[in-house]
């Protein structure tokens, strides 16, 4: 094989770790990633005939947003200098590239070069809240459901950065048998998309999710719970009536600090509430208890 030509070394696959938050809060998640290096030759010889062994090494945990070595070398490589491309792409598709560095091989350095690559962290610390307008609905009713899509300074994500384009997410629904009932890609406009599901007539009852995920990295979820039952009670038919309030961080970490509840009732799709039932609690160890009843 002769004329000018540009070979592929290898494909690795390598893991990079994502760390966001801090202390007990702090979350890790792992992606594969392709990571691909090229040599341009001036004149090739076919492996039969003997070819130069061309090599890469790197570490089986690339860190996101820190400085990472990769080695390369050309074994029994003779003549000129040898220009080395390396890009990390993303896995599976290998549509965007990460980050990428080159490296020239020498006959002064026996043909052998370390290349430094750092993958910027907005490519991967990226993360979806998910809410519903309620935890508890009946067969045959509406899930109203809302995304935000938020970048590590908790700016929305509104466009992809590699290609310019509206940042979209998948949805999945997932019932309590685990059968999964995909939607989108949709676009996220500011960040944010809102969608409904309606459930049908007869529909099992259990814990069923709403799952969003960036097709960018779909090894990574985020989910949201929610629950159907056959009947839900209106009402509490009870001269006493006691919550329980707990209170976490997104994080994780439990809230200390105080609580403010008013009391109320929803009558005909219309919420009343209480202004005298107003109490304040003090929530302690992530917990507090209220009492609605006569004086």
């Amino acid at each position: 094989m002769g004329g000018g030509a540009v070979w592929w070394i290898k494909g690795l696959y390598c893991r990079a770790t994502v760390y966001s938050g801090s202390g007990s809060g702090r979350r890790m998640s792992r992606t594969l990633l392709w990571l691909l290096a090229s040599l341009a030759f001036v004149s090739l010889t076919s492996l039969a005939d003997g070819a130069p062994l061309k090599l890469m090494s790197a570490p089986n945990l690339l860190r996101v947003g820190t400085a990472e070595n990769i080695f390369v070398e050309c074994q029994d490589c003779t003549g000129g200098d040898i220009p080395v491309h390396i890009n990390v792409m993303n896995h599976p598709t290998k549509s965007t590239m990460l980050t990428s560095t080159s490296v020239t091989l020498t006959r002064e350095r026996n043909f052998q070069e370390l290349g430094q690559i750092t993958i910027p962290a907005d490519s991967f610390i990226r993360v979806i809240f998910i809410q519903t307008d309620k935890t508890l609905y009946t067969p045959n009713s509406k899930v109203h459901y809302r995304m935000f899509a938020v970048q590590p300074v908790m700016e929305p994500v509104e466009r992809d950065a590699q290609t310019q384009t509206d940042a979209t997410i998948a949805i999945e629904i997932v019932t309590p048998e685990d059968i999964i009932l995909p939607f989108g890609p949709v676009s996220l406009k500011s960040g944010i998309y809102s969608g409904v599901y309606q459930l049908a007539e007869i529909v099992s009852p259990g814990l069923w999710k709403v799952v969003a995920k960036f097709p960018s990295n779909p090894q990574q979820s985020y989910s949201a719970e929610f629950e159907v039952k056959e009947y839900v009670p209106s009402y509490v038919d009870s001269p006493e009536f006691t919550v329980n309030i707990k209170a976490k961080y997104l994080f994780g970490q439990e809230v200390d600090g105080t609580a403010y509840v008013v009391f109320g009732v929803m009558e005909d799709n219309n919420k009343k509430s209480f202004p005298a039932s107003l109490q304040r609690a003090q929530v302690i160890t992530y917990s507090c208890l209220l009492y609605l009843g006569p004086d």
